[in-house]
């Protein structure tokens, strides 16, 4: 039913919007609406755009661009969809990491199970699932795939990190403290992504809170002071007591 009302809202409104603005022709949305191409996409997208060049403040070009894009990433998405499985694991891991940065949280799951059935020594794909299901609040499921993304390769420093995170939220502090600190002696030594580890201002922040739950007053003094010096102005310091 949501999906319904979704395509409603976006087919009727900006159809309505420019059934004023321009009567006598059908508008290069209403033809990729009515008949949903590439091409048909490209043409609509160069058409509303030359208008944002013309009258940088045309904000109803910029709003029907905006519904283009939202549109046709749904449309890419279903395509991909209906040949997944018979896709390269490669581009299958990349189409889970795409729903997952889309917050569609439930099918990307779905394909990162199909990932660990089909390669369950490959830990990329099982530290993505834990966090699918820690974005999505199912933290046992999120620490038991983030421990087996660490089974599978021991240097994961990042699915160490977010296995820390969870373990935070479930409330198990002296684990959470274990486990960051065991991940920070793979620091650097991922031999897959070393240059894409976890943002080290986040890990500080993560291994200041876990240091005060654990009352290790001094080393979470000693981390505050560094933290200080690098960002004193950071939000996250409203939420250090």
């Amino acid at each position: 039913m949501k999906k319904i009302c979704y395509i409603t809202i976006v087919l009727c409104i900006p159809i309505f919007l420019f059934a004023v603005e321009e009567p006598q022709e059908v508008n290069p949305y209403q033809k990729y609406v009515a008949y949903p191409s590439l091409q048909r996409f490209e043409n609509a997208v160069i058409y509303y755009s030359s208008q944002l060049e013309e009258d940088p403040k045309n904000d109803t070009s910029r709003i029907m661009l905006s519904y283009l894009y939202l549109m046709e990433m749904d449309r890419m998405i279903d395509e991909i969809d209906v040949f997944s499985d018979s896709t390269p694991p490669n581009v299958q891991f990349n189409y889970a990491n795409l729903l997952l940065e889309l917050r569609r949280f439930y099918k990307a799951i779905e394909v990162y199970d199909t990932l660990n059935s089909n390669y369950p020594e490959w830990s990329c794909p099982w530290r993505h699932k834990g966090e699918a299901y820690f974005k999505s609040d199912r933290l046992e499921e999120a620490e038991n795939a983030l421990k087996k993304a660490i089974e599978t390769r021991r240097e994961h420093y990042d699915a160490y990190v977010m296995l820390a995170e969870v373990q935070e939220a479930m409330g198990n502090y002296f684990d959470a403290l274990q486990t960051l600190e065991t991940g920070f002696t793979y620091l650097g030594k991922d031999i897959e992504d070393p240059d894409e580890e976890t943002n080290d201002i986040d890990v500080q922040f993560l291994y200041l809170r876990l240091l005060k739950a654990n009352k290790k007053d001094k080393q979470a003094k000693e981390i505050k002071q560094k933290l200080m010096k690098r960002v004193p102005e950071d939000e996250r310091w409203k939420m250090i007591r």
